[in-house]
């Protein structure tokens, strides 16, 4: 499994969880809670990537900046591997809301989901191929993955309130072939 596919699978799969732990603390309310169009930018299928309508969902974009590789010893027999990503989360803010503030209100309660998610799998986050079922071989791991930033990423012409977050993940001591 590719980096990028990881994280979305990871946020995908624990999304509802964290929502709903998040709405029962009193962190969110429940109507900001909806989970979002989840977005690889490398993707080629129609209305993927391109041009997205954001009308009636927020999105969140994932993609890969960088990938550093550090060798542990002169013999090259493991490696550390260090990959930074860009969660680019965009919200309409929509003018015939009731609520002046509610899209600025949804962007804080996505942000505050997708960092509690990172948070509750900082060590050791794991995705298998059905979420919550430890019983099957997982399909993806890593040994650390922080937020590292966020950013504001708003375009007032356009309506679009954004933040751009950024994501580190390292995978220690992997075995070269």
């Amino acid at each position: 499994m590719d980096e990028v596919t990881f994280i979305i699978t990871l946020l995908k799969d624990n999304w509802t969880s964290a929502g709903s732990a998040l709405v029962s603390a009193g962190e969110i309310t429940a109507s900001h809670n909806a989970t979002p169009r989840f977005i690889d930018v490398r993707s080629i299928e129609a209305n993927e990537g391109m041009r997205v309508d954001i009308d009636s969902e927020s999105v969140l974009i994932v993609y890969e900046d960088s990938a550093t590789t550090g060798y542990r010893s002169i013999d090259y027999a493991a490696r550390d591997e260090t990959f930074t990503f860009t969660l680019h989360l965009r919200i309409l803010h929509r003018r015939d809301m009731t609520v002046n503030t509610f899209s600025r209100d949804r962007l804080q309660a996505l942000y505050r989901i997708i960092r509690y998610i990172l948070e509750k799998n900082a060590f050791r986050p794991t995705v298998y191929t059905t979420p919550a079922d430890d019983a099957t071989p997982p399909i993806g791991d890593a040994d650390l993955i922080k937020l590292t930033s966020r950013n504001e990423a708003n375009d007032r012409g356009k309506r679009l309130l954004g933040y751009k977050i950024g994501v580190e993940m390292k995978r220690f001591a992997r075995t070269t072939i």
